[in-house]
């Protein structure tokens, strides 16, 4: 099992690496433009977004973050930060950058989960370790842009549910001995699979039923204002 795990993290890693950085940074100075962040503050929101999550995973598995040892991972975000900061027609690319997106976070989810199990964890730490690369940047990001993050919203469509099928299934693949190149590949096409998926269909997490049963009881003290389907939710009194 240990050559097996060793074969998924070879040579052919660090390019995709690059590639998965790369496409996480570009969503973070899209962001960081939107809210129209200067030069450095893009640049912040890009490394957070392309390595944070990775920076996360190392620090929890108690290794020198790769991110602080290789230039190419801080160049990645550089290049999407000139990317989108001098070029006013990467907004409209919006398809694009949902591909790519998708496959680093198929991929993320797979290597992360990978390297955790290398490092001795157990089947569920490491699952949550893999999940955290691929969302966690995304994450960092939004906080440090002073929005709630799009992946932990139920109105948007899924995004941490593939990451989590995806590390899942590699925890499985490790636990039957079955975990492979070509078994892993399989599983980070088909978190991206699903992940465009839900993106074509608008497949969303259900809302909590209790949390508006709650909020029917007690009035509009915890509703979002620009949330029409909560505005029906709570009837308004009229005068």
């Amino acid at each position: 099992m240990i050559h097996s795990l060793h074969g998924i993290v070879g040579d052919v890693q660090y390019p995709l690496d690059l590639v998965g950085v790369f496409a996480f940074a570009v969503c973070g100075a899209l962001i960081a433009t939107r809210e129209d962040f200067d030069f450095f503050g893009t640049l912040l929101l890009a490394e957070a977004a392309g390595l944070g999550g990775g920076l996360f995973r190392d620090l929890v598995l108690r290794i020198q973050p790769v991110a602080f040892t290789d230039l190419g991972y801080a160049t990645a975000p550089f290049l999407a930060t000139l990317l989108v900061f001098f070029n006013s027609r990467a907004h409209s690319w919006d398809t694009a950058w949902d591909v790519a997106d998708a496959g680093a976070l198929g991929m993320f989810c797979v290597t992360g989960t990978v390297k955790a199990l290398q490092h001795g964890l157990n089947a569920p730490a490491s699952a949550a370790l893999g999940v955290t690369t691929a969302v966690g940047g995304g994450v960092v990001c939004s906080v440090l842009a002073r929005e709630i993050p799009s992946s932990l919203i139920w109105d948007r469509d899924l995004y941490v549910v593939p990451a989590v099928c995806g590390a899942g299934l590699v925890t499985v693949l490790h636990a039957t001995s079955t975990l492979r190149v070509a078994t892993a590949v399989a599983v980070g096409l088909l978190a991206f699979a699903l992940r465009l998926t839900a993106l074509r269909l608008k497949w969303r997490t259900p809302r909590s039923a209790l949390w508006r049963r709650t909020a029917a009881r007690t009035g509009s003290r915890h509703r979002r204002r620009d949330d029409p389907a909560r505005d029906r939710l709570i009837p308004t009194s009229k005068t």
